[in-house]
């Protein structure tokens, strides 16, 4: 669920900055209201990524996503011209966010959550894990 956030963030730090550029210079006020609103909700949403994706990894891909996002929109909505600099320039930050993520083994999202946890959990560890929930002492079989 956090990759989702982490996208819908994405998307509306896109929108509030479309809606920053459009405002021409916040002097359009139902654009500049747009532009906070939009940003809020990005922060807002960015913060309930970060609970399972490490900030450097999700900034990357936050900062760097928006980046390509907008330069296409730029392109083509704004009529910004597109250089070969600038397209290499786009493309080596795909590449370095790539990079990032695939180099976070901590980033990694498993194909079944839910089972790599459960093969993780020693019996110890899992009686910690219920004394703590439960507010019991919880005593696991020796044989276990």
């Amino acid at each position: 669920m956090a990759w989702l956030w982490l996208a819908v963030a994405v998307l509306f730090e896109v929108a509030g900055t479309i809606s920053m550029k459009m405002s021409e210079g916040l002097s359009k006020p139902g654009l500049a209201v747009l532009m906070g609103i939009f940003y809020l909700i990005s922060f807002g949403v960015m913060s309930l990524a970060l609970k399972e994706i490490p900030v450097s990894i999700a900034y990357a891909i936050w900062s760097g996503a928006g980046i390509t996002i907008l330069a296409v929109v730029g392109l083509f909505a704004f009529q910004e011209p597109m250089t070969w600099l600038k397209a290499g320039s786009l493309l080596l930050i795909i590449l370095g966010v790539a990079g990032l993520r695939m180099g976070s083994p901590e980033a990694k999202v498993p194909s079944n959550r839910s089972l790599q946890l459960a093969a993780e959990y020693s019996p110890s560890i899992l009686a910690q894990d219920v004394s703590q929930h439960h507010g019991a002492e919880f005593q696991p079989d020796k044989e276990g």
